[in-house]
């Protein structure tokens, strides 16, 4: 397939732009966008469904806070509608556990490192799938933090697809023995900022905090302050484990909404408010407080209930 990682969808994302629709026609801008990202992973279901005879497993990579989760499921449902069935393994299952992570300079466990993972086990996975269209994978059990003591026992069909994914679905210790011909590479991520006449606003980063700091809190029991102190050391790890394998993937997925500040702006707003002033962080939460004060808020209850918007806002059907 061509490789078009440098060739994703882009989008208006002006904010006088954005705030007239949302003040003008709010349901319309959401509907829009909505389906320009379900076309968008139309035409990549479709390439599969045509090859569903080749893929045997799609790696689906990207930072946190990209919408992978619920892209993985949307292209399930389009695949089968397809006749093509496809099973979702999070690579999240294959954790070692708390404290079985590289521990880092400052003497903390480097949670995001692809180490964290249990590599043997997962190639082990990702090869019987390919070659006997099986395999009995773990599941980790986030309550304790722990490797559950059960297994999922995954069976591939003659037509169907393992969807992986991660943040560390391209990492080469992943990918390296695996058959490339039965391999398909996605990368997804927030690849456009938000600005105005004066320049940029919000940048991808800063979209995708915004989505986790909503997300962290409402699902997670995750403070914003801890979300926010620990997001440098999330970059970080993005920097090193993620980005410099995102070129290596066959197709790139802008997941930016240009609609979603206006519907995460009030659940942030608060959030972002209750950090204190002595928090290390204050200046970037400020910019972030004048940033999404700027928006024209739109009504939650118009996000439909396949957007990855509700990975992060709650209330959807996945």
């Amino acid at each position: 397939m061509t490789n078009l990682a440098n060739n994703y969808v882009k989008y208006v994302n002006h904010l006088e732009q954005i705030n007239a629709a949302a003040t003008k026609q709010p349901n319309d801008m959401v509907q829009q966008i909505e389906q320009a990202y379900q076309d968008n992973l139309s035409v990549i279901a479709e390439h599969i469904s045509r090859d569903s005879a080749k893929y045997k497993v799609a790696m689906l990579s990207g930072p946190s806070s990209s919408g992978k989760t619920t892209t993985a499921h949307i292209l399930m449902d389009m695949l089968k509608l397809r006749g093509v069935n496809a099973v979702i393994i999070s690579l999240d299952d294959f954790y070692r556990g708390e404290k079985n992570a590289p521990v880092l300079k400052n003497g903390q466990h480097d949670y995001e490192s692809v180490d964290a993972l249990n590599l043997p086990l997962l190639e082990k996975c990702l090869l019987d799938l390919m070659q006997k269209s099986e395999c009995d994978m773990p599941l980790f059990d986030f309550a304790v933090r722990q490797p559950s003591p059960l297994i999922r026992h995954v069976q591939l069909e003659e037509h169907d697809i393992a969807i992986v994914e991660g943040i560390h679905a391209l990492n080469p210790l992943i990918t390296q023995h695996l058959p490339k011909e039965k391999l398909l590479k996605l990368y997804i991520s927030v690849k456009q900022g938000i600005k105005d006449c004066s320049g940029e606003i919000l940048s991808p980063t800063d979209i995708r905090l915004v989505r986790r700091i909503v997300r962290d809190y409402k699902f997670r029991g995750t403070t914003p302050e801890r979300t926010i102190n620990m997001w440098k050391t999330v970059i970080a790890g993005e920097n090193k484990y993620i980005k410099p394998f995102k070129m290596t993937s066959d197709i790139t997925i802008n997941s930016i909404l240009i609609y979603e500040p206006c519907v995460l702006r009030q659940d942030a707003l608060f959030l972002l408010g209750e950090i204190a002033d002595d928090n290390p962080n204050i200046n970037k939460v400020k910019k972030l407080l004048q940033s999404l004060e700027r928006f024209v808020p739109i009504d939650s209850d118009l996000v439909p209930k396949n957007s990855i918007a509700r990975e992060f806002i709650g209330g959807g059907i996945y």
